[in-house]
């Protein structure tokens, strides 16, 4: 432990060392350059000690660098490069010290080649410390659009998962896998493993690292991994310790996992998603988690055209419900209505899914045509002459979310029948053969379904 600290104080010196040989090998460059302009044939003496002194501080920053980039502070993938073009860079410093003590000995286009290349590398490494320091995006994110593409900068692109079906969404795979994909397996991986932690598989996830109770299912509190991504960034265990550190919607997500049991393989349907992060899922994944009715869930092709010119014919009235959406609104008016038209619904059964007979003649045995519409959630039948029996008929519709009787001959034996739709949430009974305490009762067994009755 004291050996850690100890490097991490010698680490911290990484900055001041830093801007040392830029400033000593740039001089000794533009000296040297300057003579040349100049053609003089003694080269100074302050060219190699120039030379000298940037590699000697080039060594310091290398090795502060080093113990700099051991703390974890910084995401591998890009330290890598800046660690050992650092290294080289100390090389090149000596080789050139040497060849500017024997400047006669080289050649001239040897000596201004070599400075270039140098020159090079300083310009590089420079942009690969502050991409380290400042992310990516510091030097190109204000430039205007042709010197950001020129210097390699790009629109910012939200390249997170959109997801359509909420059932398809596995939670861990889709939704937080991708989170510590991003901010986290850069320095917990299979080669790299921080604190003895490797995030890059589920199993090696529960393995856990040198910290215990690395995710503790169901406790945020005691799961050390979200304790980590919320301390204080000036916390020297904030994690991760970068300028990539994790968004409120991502820590929402990871601590609405964890709450969830921190499970590996569950659907987002087979989850509970609480009030608090379901705008997270919109915002973030475009996931509406609210209730939708089943309309709006039903996914299919568009209907034939000569179809619905043959409900037409027969006196329906029918729409659908909006461009993208072929389920049909379908209502009949007047008192021509017959079996053989109702019949004639089926050829599009599964597409309807608004139905209205109010003010029709229906008769109770047609309702069992209407039984089949497997896709129907809306039925009026307010003011015809149905009764119990027509009621019966539509117990098996696994859809309906509103049913109007208002005005029609059912009684309080139709309500067993009206329980039996699950699906069910709203029924008018007003003007009926229902009594309200009969309906009162039924409501109370049943907290889903409205029975709006009225008082008379």
């Amino acid at each position: 432990m004291i050996a850690l600290e100890f490097t991490t104080f010698l680490g911290r010196f990484h900055p001041l060392f830093v801007h040392l040989p830029i400033g000593f090998l740039f001089l000794a460059i533009v000296l040297e350059w300057y003579e040349s302009f100049k053609k003089t044939e003694t080269k100074s003496k302050l060219i190699p000690l120039a030379w000298l002194l940037g590699a000697l501080s080039a060594s310091g920053a290398a090795i502060s660098g080093w113990f700099l980039g051991e703390t974890g502070l910084y995401e591998e993938e890009h330290l890598f490069a800046h660690r050992w073009l650092g290294i080289a860079l100390v090389i090149f410093s000596f080789v050139g010290w040497y060849l500017k003590n024997k400047p006669k000995a080289f050649p001239i286009k040897l000596q201004h080649g070599f400075n270039i290349v140098l020159l090079a590398m300083l310009f590089i490494e420079g942009h690969k410390g502050g991409n380290l320091t400042h992310g990516e995006t510091y030097l190109t994110e204000y430039a205007p659009a042709p010197i950001q593409k020129l210097l390699g900068g790009s629109e910012d692109i939200d390249t997170r998962p959109q997801f359509s079906n909420p059932d398809s969404v596995q939670v861990y795979a889709d939704l937080v896998a991708p989170i510590f994909e991003a901010k986290c397996v850069g320095c917990h991986n299979d080669q790299i493993k921080r604190g003895g932690l490797n995030m890059s598989h589920p199993d090696s996830l529960l393995l856990g690292g040198e910290s215990e109770n690395v995710i503790t299912s169901g406790n945020t509190q005691e799961s050390e991994l979200f304790r980590r991504i919320t301390l204080p960034p000036k916390n020297i265990k904030f994690m991760p310790p970068t300028n990539n550190a994790l968004t409120y919607d991502e820590i929402k997500t990871v601590e609405w996992w964890i709450e969830q049991g921190a499970p590996f393989d569950a659907s987002l349907s087979s989850l509970e998603v609480a009030d608090n992060i379901k705008p997270v899922l919109l915002r973030r994944y475009g996931i509406d988690t609210n209730e939708k009715p089943w309309y709006e869930t039903v996914q299919l092709a568009p209907l034939d055209s000569t179809k619905l010119t043959a409900l037409l014919q027969n006196g329906f009235e029918v729409k659908t419900l909006g461009p993208d959406n072929p389920l049909l609104d379908i209502k009949y008016s007047g008192t021509d209505l017959t079996n053989e038209k109702l019949v004639s619904l089926k050829e599009v059964k599964e597409y309807i899914t608004w139905l209205s007979l109010a003010d029709s003649n229906v008769e109770d045995n047609w309702l069992s045509i209407v039984s089949e519409f497997t896709n129907l959630t809306r039925l009026q039948l307010e003011k015809t002459a149905v009764s119990d029996k027509g009621v019966a008929h539509l117990s098996n519709l696994a859809h309906l979310e509103a049913l109007n009787l208002y005005g029609t001959q059912v009684t309080d034996a139709c309500l067993p029948d009206i329980e039996k739709i699950s699906s069910l949430k709203r029924v008018y009974l007003w003007q009926t053969g229902v009594s309200s305490q009969t309906a009162k009762s039924t409501q109370e067994n049943n907290k889903k379904l409205e029975i709006v009755i009225g008082k008379g």
